[in-house]
């Protein structure tokens, strides 16, 4: 009799705990995208880290209008959400691009992307200790080690880049 008024109990947990794991169906990484010549091919990259996991951080990606200068500030035109053990790749126009991570200044990466190109960019999130404040910062990889970032965990989910540019009515 005691069972029976620890299953609604039991199946309360197992619920929430479902929500707390948000248990919604992400779309996992299949295959790296191929190149083409006319444009240029950026993947973003947040590897698997369940110590560091528990943010998510929306990237900003921006295009300078012409060539690179510290006083021009560059246009936004797309965002990203990456989670822990997520990617999103997108075909760019030959150009000098900015990353950055919303709310973190200092988490910033400018970047040329010539056509036929691939460019691997990992966030990088770590961390002195274990009580100290968290930094961020982007870095260039190959693509060995963003197919072994992928590989080595059971799902890697895959996020769209998501426009942030008015739309021209």
């Amino acid at each position: 009799m005691n069972f029976l008024i620890k299953i609604p109990f039991l199946i309360f947990f197992i619920i929430l705990f479902g929500f707390t794991l948000q248990c919604a169906e992400k779309k996992s990484f299949v295959k790296l995208v191929s190149k083409e010549n006319d444009s240029g091919l950026l993947y973003l990259v947040r590897p698997d880290h369940p110590a560091l996991s528990l943010w998510d951080y929306e990237c900003l990606l921006s295009r300078y209008p012409d060539k690179f200068s510290s006083r021009i500030q560059p246009i936004p035109i797309y965002k990203l959400e990456l989670e822990n053990s997520s990617l999103g790749y997108l075909r760019l126009q030959e150009g000098t691009y900015r990353l950055d991570v919303v709310g973190k200044s200092d988490a910033t990466k400018v970047f040329q992307i010539k056509k036929g190109e691939e460019k691997y960019i990992e966030l990088k999130i770590f961390s002195e200790t274990k009580l100290s404040r968290s930094e961020l910062t982007f870095r260039e990889i190959d693509r060995e080690t963003t197919l072994s970032e992928i590989l080595s965990v059971p799902v890697f989910a895959e996020h769209q880049f998501q426009s942030v540019q008015m739309p021209i009515e």
